[in-house]
């Protein structure tokens, strides 16, 4: 028993010494169909932080990040649209919506990303949008990486009605669709512990 232990504390201690951390920034844009005609927008992840960590068998891992967009920022050119959209939301009672990825193998998503013809990968993210917590199926892309600095696009669509959502109409006939297309570009520093 004590030797079990003894060799749990180990593998703790070595992983936690190779363990790193990614300090990053995204924007946010998101494309929405309408019956009168179809618009963009915009928002701004708050600054993240995450813990690496190495596991047995060498491979980079990223237990956790947690990324935030708050409602009140996300614009789209018109106002009245945007508090409609901030109505939606319930801005009041939920400011931000959030992302969660967990267990992400970096090191897999960067081999998937290198060997695919389209330079993709396939992501797993968990989507919070009004106290209601959905898994979302998101492609990443569009990788580059010079030294410790490193940028991806991540790619997902979402349902309103999934999210419990309605859509804001105006005068009555003029309805936004369900599904809007979220597109997110990441800048990550990457660093490594001492």
């Amino acid at each position: 028993m004590k030797a079990r232990l003894a060799t749990v504390f180990l593998l703790l201690v070595a992983t936690s010494a190779l363990a790193g951390e990614i300090r990053g920034t995204c924007d946010v844009r998101f494309l929405v169909s309408s019956t009168l005609h179809d618009f963009t927008g915009t928002g701004r992840c708050q600054p993240f932080s995450a813990a690496t960590v190495r596991d047995p068998a060498g491979k980079t891992v990223l237990p956790s990040v947690v990324v935030e967009v708050p409602v009140a920022e996300m614009k789209t050119g018109n106002d009245s649209r945007d508090e409609s959209m901030q109505e939606m939301f319930q801005s009041d009672r939920h400011p931000v919506i959030r992302a969660t990825a967990r267990d992400i193998d970096t090191d897999r998503v960067r081999e998937s990303m290198r060997k695919d013809r389209e330079g993709k990968a396939p992501l797993g993210i968990s989507l919070a949008v009004r106290g209601v917590e959905r898994d979302i199926q998101a492609t990443a892309s569009n990788l580059k990486e010079e030294g410790s600095r490193l940028s991806f696009d991540l790619e997902f669509p979402v349902s309103l009605k999934e999210f419990d959502l309605k859509a804001p109409s105006v005068l009555g006939f003029i309805r936004v669709a369900d599904k809007v297309l979220v597109k997110g570009t990441f800048a990550l520093d990457v660093s490594k512990a001492p």
